[in-house]
């Protein structure tokens, strides 16, 4: 796929460093850009985390049809 972006003049300072930083690592700009913005999106997204909904009594699966049953 294939993506054209529009960069303002106020942000060419950005493209002349993506430039030097291609050269000088030997990275693809479209691989440095991408990467860029993976980890950029990550610190965006919220973490769902995890919950503790306390204790939990087990059970089986009768207990579900338990009420049909009786009837």
């Amino acid at each position: 796929m294939q993506l054209n972006l529009y960069v303002p003049a106020d942000k060419q300072h950005l493209l002349n460093v993506l430039e030097t930083v291609s050269k000088t690592t030997g990275r693809p700009k479209n691989e440095i850009v991408l990467a860029a913005l993976e980890q950029h999106l990550t610190t965006l997204t919220p973490s769902v985390g995890q919950f503790h909904l306390g204790k939990v009594k087990s059970w089986v699966r009768s207990d579900l049809y338990e009420e049909r049953l009786e009837r």
